[in-house]
């Protein structure tokens, strides 16, 4: 065999084709680390809107369990009319009302309701609660005490949302109510312009929207709602004199 055969036979890569190799293994390794930081970057981003999920379903089902017990009395049998004493005096519920107010961009809700162990007849300040969004910091804050039904900057707001997990960027409340004539049940049943009345059974529904971001990550963003309906009906007006 020539020396030129053995030379040829022997010779590696070239140069030339040494960077070719490099570069497409940097250019099959560029995809995988792009693949790789995609996939955590999901999982990440997965991880962030469950915890927002989590944490806003936590406030909302607590709103939820709070509002239905507005204007819960304990003497509620006080306030029933009976037909057997038409002429008695009835008592009135004074943890009745609820007041939304506020801006439309950041609702204030407030409701009372009766926390005694024996019922005292009086609507104190460790008994009005309510909901409002704090704009400044993007918290939704809850009530734990207050002067009146309707909230004002003075009372007493608690933190529901942690400010360091979800920021709170929209809160809608909305209360609708349903009233039903209860004239049918009084002794008399003519008015003749008498004030308050008819008597009228109030049901009330409340609404509330919250949307929310992840504090981390802006781009992490959860919507939920929850209706609820007070279970204590509210009576107004009186029977015809």
């Amino acid at each position: 065999m020539s020396p030129h055969g053995r030379q040829a036979r022997l010779r590696g890569w070239s140069l030339v084709e040494l960077m070719l190799a490099i570069a497409l293994g940097l250019l099959l390794l560029s995809g995988l680390l792009q693949l790789a930081a995609a996939h955590v970057d999901e999982q990440r981003r997965l991880l962030l809107e469950s915890r927002l999920t989590q944490d806003l379903r936590t406030a909302i089902e607590l709103i939820s369990r709070d509002v239905r017990r507005a204007g819960y009395w304990a003497d509620v049998s006080g306030g029933a009319w009976d037909s057997a004493h038409p002429s008695a005096t009835l008592a009135t519920n004074p943890y009745r009302g609820v007041v939304l107010n506020g801006p439309a961009a950041a609702p204030w809700l407030g409701y009372s309701y009766s926390r005694d162990l024996t019922e005292d007849q009086v609507n104190s300040n460790q008994e009005k609660f309510g909901l409002r969004l704090n704009t400044t910091s993007q918290v939704l804050e809850w009530r734990m005490s207050g002067s009146a039904i309707a909230p004002d900057e003075r009372d007493s707001w608690q933190a529901l949302t942690d400010p360091a997990l979800a920021r709170v960027t929209r809160l809608s409340i909305r209360v609708e109510e349903q009233r039903q004539s209860l004239l049918a049940l009084c002794p008399r049943t003519a008015c003749n312009g008498q004030a308050g009345c008819p008597p009228e059974r109030v049901q009330r529904r409340v609404r509330v929207e919250l949307d929310a971001q992840d504090a981390r990550d802006s781009r992490v963003q959860r919507q939920l709602a929850t209706e609820a309906r007070l279970r204590n009906d509210e009576v107004t007006g009186a029977c015809p004199a």
